[in-house]
């Protein structure tokens, strides 16, 4: 009876009372959406690279050299030398590098000069190898390789977004993402193979040797680059980083403080996790203003539906006066405002969850898509019972004034 009585009073002001339900689930599924997102997106980022140890470039900050070897965002300050790169694939700890050249793009997109090493060891998610889903009949799709100088090897949203099949020819220009200039129209790289989709910033970017882009950018060597061989071309004098896989796991901080030591050549030694966790940290503090702001949503709609209670309470003389002429108690009507407000809060947390997981299932398929993120198409709800507890709390609280207001109404009523 109780309940049926508070459903029926609510139904009494449908516009207010979905007005309310709606300022309520808004905030929190903003709140639902700020966490799963964030931790689908972390996840995300840090699929980006697994199985490499250290990242070696010329001396900057770990997060600055992080973000532009693996994430492709800024580019680097300085180049390292050839020389400190085979110095390091020397060090008996260390298993396999390949080096990353940075600097030249293709319509937006960015491009990577690197050689074989590169689809032997780059590893991403759970130690997945690079795969292609196509590519010339003279490259086996099981192992991706430069077969001849003018291969370029590109990523899934790149083929999808611009149309390119294996053999296509493209152009490649110096500078990075909109900011490219001088196009290197005199020679036509042709497409070798696509990747398969990664969810990670390979599936934006353009793969290409390293010679031959050391090539490209010498006039004299450029204009033979079309009919060059493997050994017309010059061998890269500098890199933008290096991907270091180690003998042993236990020899990384050995390995990471020898190479950090001072040398003629300075460089930084970057562990990817750690760096990660520093990102990440960033990032928190963005994150915690989103559910601040969330909360404070909802605390201003609770406060709101409090006034349209408030306000009904004194409407609703004739009413409580009828109940208690067939015997409802004082206390009766004030549990009855209060579970009027359960119900508000209820409806609010059942549209709050379902509009959050429509907008990340409508999400996903865009952010992998656009910006190359892979997350879960379903909501993760981790952590939201604080929330629903935390909401029902500030609910029972924003909903004490009418109820006693109802309560002190009755009671004059008896009177």
């Amino acid at each position: 009876m109780l309940m049926r009585l508070a459903v029926k009073s609510l139904l009494q002001r449908k516009l207010a009372v979905t007005l309310i339900v709606l300022a309520m689930s808004l905030s929190l599924a903003t709140l639902l959406l700020t966490r799963s997102l964030s931790s689908e997106l972390r996840s995300s980022f840090s699929n980006s690279i697994s199985g490499t140890d250290l990242i070696v470039a010329a001396r900057s900050h770990p997060l600055q050299v992080l973000l532009y070897s693996v994430f492709r965002m800024g580019t680097p300050t300085q180049a390292m030398s050839a020389a400190r790169w085979h110095e390091t694939d020397q060090l008996p700890q260390t298993a396999w590098t390949f080096p990353v050249v940075l600097g030249d793009s293709h319509q937006g997109y960015a491009v990577l000069g690197t050689n074989d090493d590169y689809f032997r060891h780059f590893r991403y998610g759970r130690r997945q190898a690079l795969q292609l889903s196509s590519a010339l009949p003279a490259i086996t799709l099981q192992q991706p390789h430069f077969a001849e100088p003018l291969h370029v090897f590109i990523g899934a949203t790149v083929a999808r977004e611009r149309g390119y099949r294996p053999g296509d020819q493209l152009h490649l220009s110096h500078g990075t993402h909109g900011h490219s200039f001088m196009p290197h129209t005199e020679v036509d790289f042709v497409v070798a193979g696509i990747l398969q989709p990664t969810g990670t910033p390979v599936d934006r970017s353009l793969h290409v040797h390293l010679q031959a882009l050391a090539a490209l950018h010498n006039p004299q060597q450029a204009l033979r680059l079309a009919n060059a061989t493997w050994q017309d071309l010059p061998a890269a004098d500098a890199i933008s980083a290096l991907f270091v896989g180690l003998t042993s796991r236990p020899l990384l901080f050995q390995v990471q403080n020898y190479l950090n030591q001072p040398h003629q050549e300075p460089v930084s030694a970057v562990i990817p996790g750690v760096a990660l966790s520093e990102f990440w940290q960033l990032l928190g503090n963005a994150e915690q203003v989103l559910q601040a702001l969330s909360l404070l949503m909802l605390i201003t709609s609770l406060l709101g539906s409090m006034a349209m209670l408030q306000v009904t309470v004194a409407g609703r003389r004739q009413e409580i006066t009828l109940l208690r002429m067939i015997g409802a108690r004082p206390l009766y009507l004030f549990i009855l405002l209060e579970t009027e407000v359960l119900l508000l809060i209820s409806a609010s947390w059942l549209l709050a969850v379902a509009g959050a997981a429509a907008t990340q299932w409508l999400a996903q398929p865009l952010l992998a898509e656009h910006h190359g993120l892979l997350i879960e198409p379903l909501l993760s709800l981790d952590g939201s019972g604080l929330y629903a507890g935390l909401s029902i709390a500030l609910a029972l609280l924003a909903g004490l004034l009418p109820a006693l207001s109802a309560y002190r109404l009755s009671l004059a009523a008896q009177h």
